[in-house]
């Protein structure tokens, strides 16, 4: 069966590459299977919803479905079905949901102040769709199937670009950079490298809490590819993010020794491929007075934040700060220059209220894999909720760090992750624990593969 499915996968490969067009009746078939289901479970949308809005393969086409919004097609199919369900969704009992609405309500009052509307309507919208998403994730996902599943789809959506840019890499020996795909937030090297970087834990995630050994080692041959990706990027924010999730994996791991030496031998050997002009870019992290990346960098967040001090508590609105008008009322002669931040973008887009909430949240999501790490001690059958609140954390980490040179403040992925831990908080809740765990195993690794558990996860999965 395995052999069968990978010949017809290297079929349709094949023929997307001689015939362009195939990739796109390929993806719209797809969407039209997915969205069939979708119909009879709610869920099945939201994966689908979740795919689109993260990896965005109709950006990789040639033809006809080059751009088209499925998002929102599959969005109304989502909601529809759950509207006409038995399905009841409730977000967790903690904060951060609420903050989150808090937000985004603040930042669309702001929006109406905003110094380009024009300019800042249409990210508006755009943010809100994300936002929208991630709502109905907290109020969707209620057990460890569905959490399990919305993982595969990230690690898989940002997977891909990682595991192809790893092979670009090789193959090229590291003389291009590596790109996402085009007319996305992950278009840019340094923002692929960061997202990339992002869904290292995750992926560590899956491999410990998979059961299938042809699968698990598929998924151990991604990590030296993605690697190979974030260098092949010559991020020097992406670099510093890596370095920064590794070592706090480090830190939170069990198996120290082990995995200081894989992670020693998955670098040492990715740098080994490397040619001498990404050392040379990598030195230049040295020299960040005379650095003009850097210094652009700086003149953007100090308009973010004069901007914010002289319009308290409003900012210029989504993409403001960096429209001429407002940029060059305080550097004349400067170039523009995107916030280059996700602190400062916040801050100068939409004021210190936006920024205060906003750290609220990054604290808050800490704050909840803390707690649902030490809900799980010595709690065998939960031990796929540490685990994932662990790698959530550490993959948070790396973003809180990485994300303070690069403008991604609203990245779906990021903001899914966050909910995460939230979601884990609510379904390790005292009360809830003996709920959450009536068909869950210890470890992937060690659960049966019987029919009666299959049925009972594709139960969790769709139908709640």
């Amino acid at each position: 069966m395995i052999s069968h499915s990978c010949q017809l996968l290297l079929i349709l490969a094949d023929w997307t590459v001689k015939y362009p067009l195939m990739r796109d009746i390929v993806l719209l078939g797809a969407i039209i299977f997915f969205l069939g289901l979708a119909f009879r479970y709610p869920y099945a949308g939201l994966l689908t919803w979740g795919w689109l809005t993260i990896m965005n393969p109709h950006m990789l086409v040639y033809g006809f479905a080059l751009g088209w919004p499925f998002n929102f097609g599959v969005a109304l199919v989502t909601l529809a079905a759950w509207f006409f369900s038995r399905e009841k969704m409730r977000w967790p009992g903690d904060a951060l949901p609420w903050l989150m609405a808090a937000l985004v309500a603040w930042m669309t009052f702001d929006s109406f102040f905003a110094v380009d509307g024009d300019w800042s309507w249409p990210l508006w919208d755009r943010t809100v769709k994300i936002y929208a998403f991630v709502f109905l994730c907290l109020a969707m996902i209620n057990n460890k199937a569905r959490i399990h599943a919305m993982v595969w789809i990230i690690v898989i959506s940002i997977g891909f670009f990682g595991v192809k840019g790893g092979i670009f890499t090789i193959m090229k020996a590291g003389a291009y950079h590596v790109y996402g795909p085009d007319n996305t937030i992950i278009s840019d090297n340094n923002q692929l490298a960061l997202a990339v970087v992002m869904v290292l834990p995750l992926t560590y995630y899956l491999f410990e809490h998979t059961g299938n050994r042809w699968l698990r080692f598929g998924i151990a041959l991604t990590f030296p590819l993605q690697i190979a990706t974030v260098l092949g990027s010559y991020s020097r924010g992406g670099l510093v993010a890596l370095a920064v999730v590794l070592g706090f994996f480090w830190l939170r791991s069990r198996r120290k020794l082990l995995h200081l030496a894989v992670a020693a031998m998955l670098v040492l050997g990715a740098l080994q491929a490397m040619p001498p002009a990404f050392f040379e870019r990598v030195n230049s992290i040295d020299s960040v007075q005379t650095d003009e990346s850097f210094q652009g960098r700086l003149t953007a967040w100090s308009v973010a934040y004069k901007y914010a001090v002289d319009h308290f508590p409003l900012g210029a609105g989504f993409a403001g700060p960096q429209r001429k008008p407002v940029y060059n009322s305080y550097y004349p002669d400067a170039e523009t220059h995107a916030a280059h931040s996700i602190y400062f973008q916040v801050l100068g887009e939409h004021g210190f209220p936006a920024l205060f909430i906003y750290l609220l949240i990054a604290a808050l999501s800490l704050r909840n894999t803390r707690m649902v790490v030490k809900r799980c001690k010595d709690r065998p059958e939960m031990a796929w909720a540490r685990d994932l609140a662990t790698m959530t954390e550490v993959s948070l980490v790396g973003f809180y760090v990485g994300g303070a040179a690069l403008s991604m403040a609203y990245y779906d992925g990021f903001l899914l992750l966050q909910a995460f831990t939230s979601i884990l908080r609510g379904m390790t809740e005292p009360h809830r624990m003996p709920a959450a765990t009536i068909d869950d195993q210890p470890s992937g690794r060690s659960a049966p593969s019987n029919r009666s558990t299959a049925t009972a996860s594709q139960r969790a999965l769709l139908g709640g």
